[in-house]
């Protein structure tokens, strides 16, 4: 829908405004607060994207997925008997067998996600990108986060990172696809608009 994309316009003081008395809110206490704490561990990623990554330490943040939070602590909270782990586990394509491999010989069902795309500069050429997905996915990738080609967006190639994130979702098959968008190279808060509208249509 490029009409409504070349009509977006976003107005920036407002944001700014909404934000401030954002950080003024009252943030809950006691053990609503806990209760909220717990649930936001069980959305994080827990995620090592490392160029030194081994299986070692593969395996050691499989184990902090799937104990993330201190059993004495949970004890106290009477949720030691909650099953409470991370949502999943996120490394390189290279990882994604080491990470499969090691939750299910810990008899857990955290998915493995896995970054592709040519990840975290989306600078590969458009037949690389996908083959990783494809690869991460092969390895046994639950979840593929990909990132944008943030010079689609700078450039104003709407119809071109509509077509990128939909061959990136068609490749991924059954797994999840999520959409990093690198925020902070987009230029202007209306490009972060824009792109997030596309990678919605584009699924």
């Amino acid at each position: 829908e490029l009409g409504w994309i070349s009509k977006v316009h976003v107005n920036r003081p407002a944001v700014v405004r909404h934000a401030e008395r954002i950080k003024k809110w009252r943030a809950v206490k006691g053990n609503w607060q806990a209760a909220w704490l717990l649930k936001a561990v069980t959305c994080i990623d827990l995620t090592t994207l490392s160029g030194d990554d081994t299986p070692s330490n593969v395996h050691r943040l499989c184990f902090k997925a799937k104990h993330p939070i201190r059993e004495d602590l949970l004890k106290a909270l009477d949720m030691h008997d909650k099953g409470i782990t991370v949502g999943a586990v996120c490394v390189y394509p290279a990882r994604v067998t080491d990470a499969v491999n090691t939750l299910k010989a810990a008899g857990c069902n955290i998915p493995v996600a896995s970054v592709a795309a040519g990840f975290p500069s989306g600078q590969t050429p458009l037949e690389t990108k996908l083959a990783e997905i494809k690869l991460a996915v092969e390895y046994g990738a639950r979840e593929i986060d990909i990132v944008i080609s943030r010079s689609l967006v700078l450039t104003g190639q709407w119809e071109g990172l509509y077509e990128e994130i939909r061959q990136c979702c068609e490749a991924c098959g059954e797994a999840h696809m999520k959409t990093i968008l690198a925020t902070g190279e987009l230029g202007s808060l209306a490009n972060v608009y824009k792109a997030s509208m596309i990678a919605m249509m584009a699924g």
